[in-house]
Order: structure tokens, then C-alpha cells, then sequence
């Protein structure tokens, strides 16, 4: 049985066998149900959606690489703005850290990157407020925490269209795969009626000798009687016979 490769890059290697056959022998073989012009259609749909498809993962890859590092960049900023609340608003936490954002007894920055935005968003509006709290000289300042919380919320955003860009493209990628496969197949069921197991033009299509076996000839299918006909019983013939009685006549 032949196998048709599901790795795109050798399934387009053996499609151009396939089409590249099919021009030259086809017609000869009368193989019209599967034209090369519609092979190679397909070829080049399916190059085209592998292409779009390793395109669209190589800027996920690039777009999730740069939210890494903008969030390392806002949790750097968090750390340096939670010691300048300390000064602010004394070493342990209270109430009055709740202005700052930092609204719970463990003041430590948040794991989750939304709780991070979050925070360092309140952080900026009161460093906005207290512009005197602000350290310069450290980065710690309102412009400058909006300037990167920004920037995380951009590479989000891009990075989940880039998402949805992918998963698009790989089912068009898929689809034309699978349509191509399918194709590839229907020339080798023609193939199977056409040529014989032995032919050496299965090598030349890029396909593999077949292997004669009792399973690939043909069975002639016979009707079969449950019980063997058996002759009918010979009818006996009815004679009618005529006799002359005797008489006997008194002396």
C-alpha cells in the first residue's frame, strides 16, 4: 500500500514527482481524471500556506520574546517604586500604602502580569500626585512608569493577534494539505488500474514498487448453492392394460 508523507516539506517533494509524471505520462496513459495544471494548483497553495503559516509563528515567537522582556523591565520598576513608597509611607505596611497600590499587608509585586499592570497604574497616578516622592536619578518616576506599563499592554495586545494570526493560517495551511494529500492519492488509485505492480514508472512518480500479492488479484465472484441440485426422481409410468377374460361356456 502506498504511503503518502504528511510532512509538508516531502509531500511537495513528491507532488512535483507526481506532476512532473503526469505531464509527460498522463495523456499517454489516458490518467485525465487528475490534471498536472490542478496538481501543481494545489502544489503551490500549499507552499503558500506553509510559508504564511512559519511567517506568522516566527512573529508570535519574536512578539512573546518582547513581552518577556518589557516584563521584566516593569517588574524591575515595581521593586525600585515599592522601596520609595517605604519612604514615603514607612517601612511597614498600613493604610496609608493604599493610596500607592500596594493594598495588601504583603506588599510584595504581584506575580500575575494583570496584577503587575494593575499596580504599577496606581503607582504612576500617585507618584503623578506626590511628584516629590519621585526618584529621577532611579528611573522611579510617573512618566516613566507609564511609559512601560504602555508598552507591556502594546506587546499584549500584538502578541494575542499574532495568536489569532496563527491559528488561523495553520488551519489554511491544513486545509490545503489536506486537499493536496487527498489529490496525490487519487492518482495512485489511478495509477493502481492503470499500470502494472511491476512497472518501473511507480519509481518514476516517486512512489514505491508495489508488492504483488494474492490480495491484488482479481477474484471472480461465483454464486454458491447451499445444497448441490439434486436430479428430480423419475416419474413412474401408469399403463392401462386390457385383457379378455375368459368365458367359460357350461357344456
Amino acid at each position: 500500500m502506498q504511503t503518502v508523507p504528511t510532512a509538508v516539506k516531502d509531500l511537495l517533494l513528491l507532488g512535483q514527482h507526481v506532476a512532473n509524471w503526469l505531464e509527460t505520462h498522463g495523456l499517454w496513459l489516458g490518467m485525465t481524471q487528475t490534471p498536472s495544471s490542478e496538481l501543481r494548483r494545489f502544489l503551490d497553495e500549499t507552499e503558500k500556506a506553509e510559508a504564511a503559516w512559519s511567517d506568522a509563528k516566527n512573529t508570535r515567537v519574536h512578539l512573546q520574546a518582547r513581552i518577556s522582556a518589557v516584563d521584566k523591565d516593569l517588574t524591575a520598576w515595581l521593586a525600585k517604586a515599592r522601596l520609595v513608597v517605604m519612604l514615603a509611607r514607612g517601612e511597614t505596611w498600613s493604610e496609608r500604602w493604599i493610596e500607592t497600590g500596594f493594598a495588601h499587608r504583603a506588599t510584595n509585586v504581584p506575580k500575575r502580569v494583570d496584577a503587575r499592570i494593575k499596580l504599577a497604574r496606581k503607582v504612576v497616578v500617585f507618584l503623578a500626585l506626590h511628584p516629590e516622592y519621585g526618584v529621577p536619578f532611579a528611573d522611579v518616576t510617573a512618566a516613566r512608569g507609564r511609559s512601560i506599563y504602555e508598552r507591556m499592554i502594546q506587546a499584549r495586545a500584538a502578541s494575542d493577534l499574532a495568536a489569532d494570526s496563527c491559528t488561523m493560517k495553520k488551519r489554511v495551511r491544513d486545509a490545503a494539505k489536506r486537499v493536496l494529500r487527498s489529490t496525490i492519492y487519487q492518482v495512485i488509485r489511478t495509477l493502481d488500474f492503470t499500470i502494472a505492480p511491476n512497472d518501473p514508472r511507480w519509481l518514476a512518480f516517486g512512489l514505491n514498487q508495489p508488492i504483488t500479492s494474492p490480495s491484488r488479484r482479481r477474484h471472480v465472484h461465483r454464486h454458491r448453492f447451499s445444497e448441490a441440485p439434486t436430479e428430480p426422481e423419475p416419474i413412474p409410468l401408469i399403463t392401462e392394460t386390457h385383457s379378455d377374460p375368459e368365458r367359460t361356456v357350461a357344456a
